[in-house]
């Protein structure tokens, strides 16, 4: 597994969202609430990309068709099963990245 550094902490923000290509995976890493979260780059339920998703009130709403999917469970209230795909993040000094 090697590190890989996404993004120096001075950086983030509330309303943060940037995507990255790493090791021929799409990820997502946001900031909402103080909070940071790195997903899977892809709405569990139709495989479109979240780069362009909004997020209110702790939720994250899939750009295509609507659905809404809980930042902290990874969830949904909607009969779909599939849940978002978190990957922990490592902070490493002034950054945050990832391990792969």
């Amino acid at each position: 597994m090697a590190f890989y550094l996404l993004e120096r902490l001075i950086h983030l923000h509330d309303g943060y969202s940037c995507s990255f290509s790493i090791a021929g995976q799409s990820l997502l890493l946001i900031q909402t609430c103080g909070q940071r979260y790195l997903l899977i780059n892809q709405c569990p339920h139709q495989q479109v990309p979240l780069d362009r998703a909004t997020i209110q009130g702790g939720k994250l709403q899939c750009p295509l068709h609507g659905m809404q999917f809980d930042l902290i469970s990874g969830a949904t209230s909607s009969a779909c099963a599939a849940r978002l795909q978190f990957l922990p993040l490592i902070y490493d000094g002034a950054s945050v990245g990832v391990q792969l």
